[in-house]
Protein backbone atom coordinates (compact mmCIF):
# COMPACT_ATOMS: atom_id res chain seq x y z
CA UNK A 1 0.00 0.00 0.00
CA UNK A 2 1.65 3.48 -0.51
CA UNK A 3 0.64 4.91 2.59
CA UNK A 4 3.19 2.54 4.25
CA UNK A 5 5.61 4.59 1.28
CA UNK A 6 4.64 7.92 1.74
CA UNK A 7 8.06 9.47 2.69
CA UNK A 8 9.74 7.73 -0.62
CA UNK A 9 6.71 8.61 -2.31
CA UNK A 10 7.02 12.10 -1.70
CA UNK A 11 11.16 11.64 -2.10
CA UNK A 12 10.60 10.16 -5.13
CA UNK A 13 8.55 13.64 -6.30
CA UNK A 14 10.96 15.58 -4.86
CA UNK A 15 14.32 13.97 -7.15
CA UNK A 16 11.62 14.35 -10.38
CA UNK A 17 10.92 18.07 -9.51
CA UNK A 18 14.42 18.54 -8.93
CA UNK A 19 14.96 17.29 -12.17
CA UNK A 20 12.63 18.67 -14.36
CA UNK A 21 14.18 22.46 -12.72
CA UNK A 22 17.47 21.52 -14.19
CA UNK A 23 16.12 20.32 -17.47
CA UNK A 24 14.20 23.42 -17.58
CA UNK A 25 16.84 25.53 -16.98
CA UNK A 26 18.68 23.78 -20.04
CA UNK A 27 15.33 24.58 -22.52
CA UNK A 28 15.62 28.20 -21.19
CA UNK A 29 19.18 28.40 -21.78
CA UNK A 30 18.63 26.72 -25.34
CA UNK A 31 16.16 30.00 -26.14
CA UNK A 32 18.30 32.28 -24.44
CA UNK A 33 21.70 31.45 -26.76
CA UNK A 34 19.56 30.70 -30.16
CA UNK A 35 20.86 26.55 -29.66
CA UNK A 36 18.67 24.20 -31.81
CA UNK A 37 18.54 20.87 -31.13
CA UNK A 38 20.12 18.61 -31.09
CA UNK A 39 23.10 20.61 -30.97
CA UNK A 40 25.01 20.44 -27.64
CA UNK A 41 27.05 22.82 -27.65
CA UNK A 42 27.23 26.24 -27.10
CA UNK A 43 28.51 29.19 -24.23
CA UNK A 44 30.07 27.55 -20.50
CA UNK A 45 27.45 28.79 -18.84
CA UNK A 46 24.73 26.50 -21.28
CA UNK A 47 27.16 23.53 -21.62
CA UNK A 48 27.23 23.57 -17.50
CA UNK A 49 23.44 23.17 -17.34
CA UNK A 50 23.57 20.08 -19.71
CA UNK A 51 26.36 18.42 -17.35
CA UNK A 52 24.28 19.25 -14.32
CA UNK A 53 20.99 17.10 -16.13
CA UNK A 54 22.79 14.34 -17.67
CA UNK A 55 24.19 13.52 -14.51
CA UNK A 56 21.43 14.25 -12.70
CA UNK A 57 19.98 11.64 -14.48
CA UNK A 58 22.38 9.50 -13.94
CA UNK A 59 22.22 9.95 -10.87
CA UNK A 60 18.54 8.91 -10.94
CA UNK A 61 18.90 6.14 -12.51
CA UNK A 62 20.72 4.71 -8.91
CA UNK A 63 19.13 6.87 -6.54
CA UNK A 64 15.20 6.02 -7.20
CA UNK A 65 15.46 1.63 -7.03
CA UNK A 66 17.62 2.44 -4.38
CA UNK A 67 15.25 4.61 -2.42
CA UNK A 68 12.40 2.06 -2.91
CA UNK A 69 13.80 -1.18 -2.45
CA UNK A 70 15.56 0.64 1.15
CA UNK A 71 11.80 1.50 1.54
CA UNK A 72 10.42 -1.58 1.00
CA UNK A 73 13.45 -3.55 2.89
CA UNK A 74 14.45 -1.42 5.66
CA UNK A 75 11.71 1.33 6.66
CA UNK A 76 9.94 4.40 5.07
CA UNK A 77 11.08 7.26 7.06
CA UNK A 78 14.77 6.25 6.80
CA UNK A 79 14.07 5.59 3.50
CA UNK A 80 12.60 9.42 3.27
CA UNK A 81 15.16 10.93 5.19
CA UNK A 82 18.16 9.91 3.18
CA UNK A 83 16.00 10.99 -0.14
CA UNK A 84 15.69 14.10 1.21
CA UNK A 85 19.40 14.04 1.88
CA UNK A 86 19.74 13.22 -2.18
CA UNK A 87 17.72 15.78 -2.83
CA UNK A 88 19.47 18.80 -1.21
CA UNK A 89 23.07 17.49 -2.42
CA UNK A 90 21.72 17.65 -5.83
CA UNK A 91 20.16 21.06 -5.73
CA UNK A 92 23.21 22.08 -3.76
CA UNK A 93 25.67 20.75 -6.55
CA UNK A 94 23.39 21.82 -9.15
CA UNK A 95 23.98 25.15 -7.80
CA UNK A 96 27.62 24.89 -7.47
CA UNK A 97 28.25 23.51 -10.52
CA UNK A 98 26.34 26.63 -12.67
CA UNK A 99 28.81 28.44 -10.62
CA UNK A 100 32.29 26.58 -10.60
CA UNK A 101 32.25 22.99 -11.42
CA UNK A 102 35.49 22.84 -10.12
CA UNK A 103 33.79 22.74 -6.42
CA UNK A 104 31.49 20.47 -7.15
CA UNK A 105 32.55 17.69 -5.46
CA UNK A 106 31.23 17.81 -1.86
CA UNK A 107 27.51 18.24 -2.77
CA UNK A 108 28.04 15.60 -5.47
CA UNK A 109 29.80 12.76 -2.60
CA UNK A 110 26.89 13.73 0.09
CA UNK A 111 24.48 12.36 -2.62
CA UNK A 112 26.01 9.45 -4.07
CA UNK A 113 26.75 8.25 -0.07
CA UNK A 114 23.08 8.82 -0.02
CA UNK A 115 22.72 6.50 -2.83
CA UNK A 116 25.23 3.75 -1.58
CA UNK A 117 23.30 3.73 1.99
CA UNK A 118 20.26 3.36 0.13
CA UNK A 119 21.57 0.14 -1.79
CA UNK A 120 23.53 -1.42 0.93
CA UNK A 121 20.41 -1.00 3.22
CA UNK A 122 18.55 -2.28 1.02
CA UNK A 123 20.62 -5.69 -0.11
CA UNK A 124 20.94 -6.29 3.91
CA UNK A 125 16.77 -5.71 4.12
CA UNK A 126 16.77 -8.24 1.53
CA UNK A 127 19.29 -10.75 2.42
CA UNK A 128 17.40 -10.80 5.85
CA UNK A 129 13.82 -11.22 4.01
CA UNK A 130 15.01 -13.88 2.24
CA UNK A 131 17.08 -15.40 5.39
CA UNK A 132 13.59 -14.93 7.26
CA UNK A 133 11.16 -16.19 4.80
CA UNK A 134 13.49 -19.86 4.09
CA UNK A 135 13.54 -20.45 7.90
CA UNK A 136 9.56 -19.62 8.18
CA UNK A 137 9.25 -22.18 4.98
CA UNK A 138 11.24 -24.66 6.24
Amino acid sequence: MLLDHLYAAFATLGALVLYFLVTFRVGFLRGKFGIVPPSNDGPPEFLRARGVQANTLEQLALFLPALWLFSFAIGDQLAGLLGLIWIAARAGYALIYYRDPTKRLPPFMIALMASLALMAGALIGLIAIANLASKTAG
